[in-house]
């Protein structure tokens, strides 16, 4: 099993940030206790006393030292980030792919007049969700069957019905794109510090975040390939980025994201 774990950067709200980025981790189940020793000894690397060690990996904190990791110099931070990087490509291979979808919050808006700041999320959710399916359908034609379970950080319990109510339609009617064929049952919600996986989804949202809001594409450089993409060899799209989409009408964000995923 596929483990889809589910985190954002950015607002819902018509005023606030411009973009909304979903960002998510599939983590295959059998490596979910290595990922976890993995990070647990990370932190133990950077803060050896366990009284001053952070119970999580929050990568805005980390970039700007706050809370617990006001403790590090600039230096160990951003050495920290290489690590983190490092570990997610050392898991890469059909272990941990990640998946984003950016959206343009004004320009959504603009086509869905009336529309809530909930509906914006469960659209860009739709997407999110859409795309962890046809990884999970190319790898069952791969010879690798596989089904996948969606994993998110609790938000408001109005999201969270609202997440639930788009999973249990999806079954029923499919996302739409495409019929559902993969995913299984409804949402579950962790906190992030009781989950490996959610801290990983932090950093790819992060990640994408930077990049479109600062024009910082470090992290993402760093993660590039760790995000779903058509094999080369396949005979139709090769190549293509399926783990990254841009939905919205900045031409400054959109020279941001294809600079990095081309």
């Amino acid at each position: 099993m596929n483990l889809l774990y589910v985190d954002e950067s950015g607002d819902t709200g018509k005023t606030g940030t411009d973009h909304l980025v979903l960002g998510a981790a599939a983590l295959f189940e059998g490596k979910w206790r290595y990922l976890r020793v993995a990070l647990a000894k990370l932190l133990k690397k950077y803060f050896p006393d366990e009284a001053r060690r952070p119970p999580e990996i929050h990568c805005s904190h980390l970039r700007s030292g706050k809370g617990p990791f006001a403790a590090l110099s600039i230096s160990e931070r951003f050495g920290f980030f290489a690590e983190l990087c490092a570990l997610l490509n050392d898991f890469r291979d059909s272990e941990i792919t990640l998946f984003a979808v950016v959206y343009h919050k004004q320009a959504w808006f603009a086509r869905n007049p009336g529309a809530t700041g909930d509906a914006l999320y469960s659209a860009a959710f739709a997407d999110l969700v859409s795309r962890f399916d046809l990884f999970l359908k190319r790898r069952y034609r791969e010879g690798f069957p596989s089904k996948g379970l969606i994993i998110a950080d609790p938000r408001n319990s109005t999201l969270s019905r609202a997440l639930r109510k788009c999973v249990l339609q999806f079954h029923d009617t499919g996302t739409p794109w495409a019929t559902m064929e993969n995913v299984i049952e409804s949402v579950l919600f962790l906190e992030s510090h009781e989950s490996p996986g959610l801290q990983l989804a932090d950093l790819c949202s992060y990640a994408v975040w930077r990049t479109i809001a600062a024009g910082d594409d470090a992290l993402a450089r760093k993660l590039k390939y760790c995000f779903d993409r058509e094999p080369m060899t396949s005979t139709g799209a090769a190549g293509k980025w399926h783990g990254m989409k841009y939905v919205g009408s900045d031409p400054i964000v959109r020279e941001r994201v294809t600079t990095v995923w081309t």
